[in-house]
């Protein structure tokens, strides 16, 4: 790695803020530091972290920034792997609020006194491609397409709910919401792939609407991917909101029926399924969901469509690896929904039947914060883990979802730690994944050593 530096006296220099600089890493070599600001990567403009991954890309770096300690603006070429990254961490980029106001916005029906960062409503392009969050697309700017295809941010998510645009535009409650097809044609033709998804309500786009919104779709195949369908959330707290119908099971039923027709109708137009029910429809239904082993790729997992096909995936092995006998009793106790006690109500049995000395027992527990409207484990809150302790205090352990708490702090939706838990019970609290291998290594793991 070879380079010169200048610096000259500059004021008032734009650009995103260093973090943390990691040790041994380009930036160090040439003299960044923490506090330092990021102006530029060979002459372009740095303005969030898509611009800096980007611009990294190249064997050679001309790297301008403001040094805060010596008052000037700096600037090196450097040369590098392609692979190699300035090794900083810079601050994260203001989210995109949304400008719509859905019908369904899970936000609109959430009870006062949550974090402050659950009522925020992101449209953001960026999130979309890093972390799979879906978007509408109605307030991309032609720039944002412009730079979407120029960074080739692909794959993105996209919520469209309905390709008709009177019943988009009703969905969204935004009469100004562009076509969406008009959209993602641009974004297909330069390259983009596309997941998209269809919050399904009854009565209004189901039906006719839902066969029209899969069919044009479909024409897009296969830049566009797939079409997941997730059945509507309502809460208890919808006051002043229109009044939706819930999923029930009856409704399930046949919307699976409907939902076999439109996938067989696109296996012979692009011989793939394309449109996807989400699990949570075949368990409304008390269904097994599809275990998708003809596909070499479950599409938008993370949406819950194959969720339980990959809870069980390996799960002959995982059993014949376990033992027949621990060396002493263990009494677990294991929290979910009842959408999630339907998931695991399977492992439970086998593990029970299999190991002696394990006592496992399960229970699912109603949404005290958003009603029993909302069955899915992710939603539960701190204080439904806690009740559910309470009842069984003589537990060894117990076992609860990952997927409830807040990765970086281990916080529940409504503050509520896993810390504050652990102090209700003398037994140890593990944390169990998405998968039946995590579920067991969580409630056993250490003991199979």
């Amino acid at each position: 790695m070879r380079g010169n530096t200048k610096s000259t006296a500059v004021a008032d220099a734009k650009g995103l803020q260093v973090l943390s600089v990691e040790p041994g890493s380009i930036a160090e070599y040439v003299g960044i530091a923490p506090g330092d600001l990021l102006i530029s990567l060979n002459s372009h403009p740095i303005s969030d972290i898509l611009d800096y991954w980007y611009q990294c890309h190249t064997t050679r770096l001309t790297i301008q920034w403001e040094s805060k300690t010596r008052g000037k603006v700096c600037r090196k070429t450097v040369r590098k792997s392609i692979h190699d990254r300035l090794g900083i961490e810079v601050e994260p980029f203001e989210i995109r609020r949304c400008n719509n106001a859905c019908v369904f916005c899970f936000v609109h029906q959430l009870p006062r006194g949550l974090r402050p960062d659950l009522y925020i409503k992101d449209e953001d392009y960026r999130l979309s491609f890093l972390y799979g969050n879906y978007i509408t697309g109605t307030s991309l700017s032609d720039a944002d397409i412009e730079r979407i295809l120029k960074l080739r941010l692909s794959p993105l998510y996209f919520s469209v709910h309905a390709t008709d645009e009177s019943v988009r535009r009703n969905l969204l409650v935004n009469p100004h919401a562009p076509p969406i097809i008009p959209l993602l044609r641009k974004l297909v033709e330069g390259g983009i792939e596309i997941h998209t998804q269809v919050v399904l309500c009854p009565e209004i786009n189901d039906s006719k609407i839902l066969e029209q919104t899969v069919a044009d779709l479909s024409k897009l195949y296969p830049g566009v991917r797939s079409v997941a369908i997730v059945p509507v959330g309502l809460t208890s707290h919808r006051r002043n909101l229109p009044k939706l119908l819930p999923v029930t099971k009856p409704y399930a039923v046949d919307f699976l029926r409907f939902c076999e027709k439109l996938q067989k109708r696109c296996m012979g137009l692009v011989n793939f399924p394309f449109v996807f029910p989400s699990d949570e429809f075949y368990l409304l239904a008390e269904q097994s969901p599809p275990d998708y082993s003809d596909l070499e790729e479950i599409p938008q997992l993370e949406n819950g469509v194959g969720m339980v096909s990959n809870f069980y995936r390996g799960l002959t092995p995982l059993l014949a690896s376990l033992p027949r006998r621990l060396k002493k009793p263990l009494k677990v106790l294991a929290i979910t929904s009842p959408l999630g006690l339907k998931v695991i109500e399977q492992l439970v049995s086998l593990l029970n039947a299999r190991i002696e000395n394990l006592t496992l027992h399960c229970i699912a527990k109603e949404n005290s914060l958003f009603g029993k409207g909302i069955t899915v484990t992710g939603l539960l809150p701190g204080c439904d883990f806690a009740a559910a302790i309470d009842e069984f205090p003589d537990c060894d352990r117990v076992l609860i979802p990952k997927n409830a708490l807040r990765p970086w702090d281990n916080r529940f939706l409504d503050d509520l730690t896993l810390e504050d838990l652990q102090t209700r019970t003398h037994g140890e609290i593990r944390v169990g994944g998405a998968t039946a291998e995590s579920f067991v290594e969580a409630m056993i793991g250490d003991l199979l050593i």
